[in-house]
C-alpha cells in the first residue's frame, strides 16, 4: 500500500480507489458481502449500534 490518507491503517485499496477509516470500511464490505438491513430503517439501527459502541470505545 503505497497511498494511506493521513498515514494511518486500516486502508482499503479497490479498484485503483483508497479508503480509509475503519468503521466506513467496515460499512462499505458489509455491504458488498449483503450483510446489511432488510431496509433503510434496519440500516439505521444497525449504523447506530455500531456508532454506540464507537462512541463507548473512545470514551474510556
Amino acid at each position: 500500500m503505497t497511498n494511506m490518507p493521513f498515514g494511518q491503517i486500516p486502508v482499503l485499496e479497490h479498484e485503483g480507489k483508497t479508503a480509509h477509516q475503519s468503521i466506513a470500511i467496515a460499512r462499505y464490505l458489509a455491504k458488498q458481502v449483503k450483510l446489511i438491513g432488510k431496509d433503510d430503517w434496519e440500516d439505521l439501527e444497525i449504523d447506530a449500534a455500531v456508532d454506540t459502541v464507537n462512541d463507548l470505545r473512545q470514551s474510556k
